[in-house]
């Protein structure tokens, strides 16, 4: 069953589908039956399938409950006028090249809202998405999509909102997040310009949990041009393969330059620990560098520190 709208007046046009039905998958429950086979170029052999059930075998009995399976479909857009308008003139000129009347200005009307809304329903999983541009004070988008289901691994949300502002300079701020059972995430971004000065900041953190990982992952940037260009940045990362191996990594970097100078300066420092066949290991690093250069001269360093240890080989 299927239906289908849409409507256009002074305030909006929108359109929505909708789509309900029902899928028969008994075709699962027909047994297989797959002949013993020779293997071409080979003397293996595969042996004989007899009425194997995919349905039975497989978990789908377990996990769908049914072979009756329901569905629903929607999808909604609606986009809503704005009542404001942008005119653009568009005058006369006689052989003078002077403006006698401006009588057929051009009206563009403003931007309006725009959204999006999606769904999808069956008795395995239940996605949605919905979707929208505001055209208001600020500029505003937004997306949400999440799925829910009888199983933990298909379960998601992932969300996002943008919006650019427009007072005092230009402002343009976005968020980002991702939240699932293996993987979650965020990210934050900003930046700012104004006639004197531009600003900018990015972080954004990770973390996976998986059987054989666990891992996480942090990234901060920031730069300005308050005074002098600037920009500073820092890395984080802690992981932990199944016990195994295990360490962490962090680096940061800073940069300063104006047109008499220039600066940079970085520091890296690791370290990991871990067994392999019951003999335990580990090490450390860590290095620092810096670089100033000036029209008169150039200065630079390097330091480099290690260290290892094999219990019962070297230390």
């Amino acid at each position: 069953h299927q239906n289908f709208s849409a409507g256009n007046n002074e305030n909006s046009i929108e359109a929505h589908i909708g789509i309900n039905g029902e899928a028969n998958l008994d075709f699962l429950n027909i047994p297989l039956t797959i002949p013993e086979m020779t293997l071409p170029y080979t003397s293996l052999t595969t042996p004989q399938v007899k009425d194997f059930s995919l349905w039975e075998k497989t978990g789908l009995k377990d996990f769908l409950k049914t072979t009756k399976q329901s569905f629903d479909l929607s999808v909604k857009a609606q986009y809503k006028k704005n009542k404001d308008k942008h005119i653009i003139p568009t005058p006369f000129y006689a052989k003078d090249f002077q403006v006698l009347s401006t009588p057929n200005d051009i009206f563009i009307p403003a931007m309006g809202n725009i959204t999006y809304d999606f769904s999808f329903k069956s008795g395995i999983i239940t996605l949605n998405t919905n979707v929208g541009l505001y055209n208001q004070s600020d500029i505003v988008a937004y997306f949400l999509t999440s799925s829910s289901s009888v199983t933990d691994a298909l379960q998601y949300k992932l969300e996002g909102t943008s919006s650019l502002t427009r007072k005092r300079g230009l402002k343009l701020a976005t968020a980002l997040s991702l939240s699932n059972k293996f993987v979650e995430g965020n990210h934050d971004s900003t930046i700012s310009l104004t006639k004197k000065n531009m600003e900018a900041s990015v972080t954004t953190s990770a973390e996976v949990q998986i059987p054989i990982l666990r891992m996480k992952f942090k990234q901060e940037l920031n730069g300005n041009t308050k005074s002098k260009p600037t920009v500073s940045s820092s890395i984080e990362l802690m992981y932990d393969f199944n016990s195994t191996a295990t360490g962490t990594i962090n680096h940061k970097l800073n940069l300063e330059s104006l047109t008499s100078y220039f600066y940079i300066e970085s520091s890296t420092k690791g370290d990991i620990k871990g067994s392999v066949l019951s003999i335990e290991y580990s090490g450390t690093i860590a290095s620092e560098a810096s670089t100033y250069l000036n029209s008169k001269s150039t200065r630079s360093s390097v330091k480099l520190q290690g260290a290892s240890k094999v219990d019962g080989i070297w230390n």
